[in-house]
């Protein structure tokens, strides 16, 4: 994404994630983009790109946080939207139907916004759609089944994107490839 978000307009959303990963992302997301968590007065944690204005704002539950606010404004090639708020999302199976409006000096396009929609993790927006897919086939290969969205229940079975087939596919050659050198490896010894 190379075009600057003037605006993201939600429209709908639902995220939940531990607080541990709330206050470990400054850190680790610091070479990519520089993060702030604050706690408010009200008690809710803000995540903020900082020098910016865009932020998430979350209400605290036990162990867990659940995001009440979102506000992305100039996000300069996305990019609080794709690796902050779009990340976590795909991650930790979330919803969000949104309007991202876009400079109109950057796109001259006649509609100067895109509508971005992620379901339980999975959407087709350019960038996510790779991300819930590599999402979905860990949860795979950790519970050793099919690849689906797991939230305790047993989701319909759903067919793979051809994004998911040919990470399959590539994960199947590097475990293949991965066998392979340890054969050699053990044979040398």
């Amino acid at each position: 994404m190379g075009t600057r978000i003037e605006a993201v307009e939600v429209l709908s959303f639902r995220l939940e994630l531990p607080k541990l990963v709330l206050e470990r992302m400054p850190g680790e997301q610091r070479a990519a983009i520089p993060l702030q968590l604050a706690r408010e007065e009200d008690g809710t944690l803000t995540l903020e790109h900082e020098g910016h204005e865009s932020f998430l704002r979350f209400r605290l539950d036990g162990e867990g946080a659940e995001l009440i606010e979102i506000c992305i404004l100039h996000d300069a090639k996305g990019v609080f939207f794709q690796q902050i708020l779009g990340s976590l999302m795909v991650r930790f199976l979330g919803d969000l139907r949104a309007r991202l409006v876009f400079d109109p000096l950057e796109n001259p396009s006649d509609e100067p916004w895109a509508e971005v929609s992620i379901e339980r993790g999975r959407t087709s927006w350019p960038g996510l759609a790779t991300q819930s897919a590599a999402v979905r086939l860990a949860h795979a290969a950790a519970e050793g089944g099919s690849v689906s969205a797991s939230d305790g229940e047993s989701p319909p079975e759903e067919p793979l994107t051809a994004e998911e087939e040919e990470l399959t596919r590539l994960l199947a050659r590097a475990e293949t490839a991965w066998q392979e050198y340890q054969r050699l490896k053990r044979q040398r010894e």
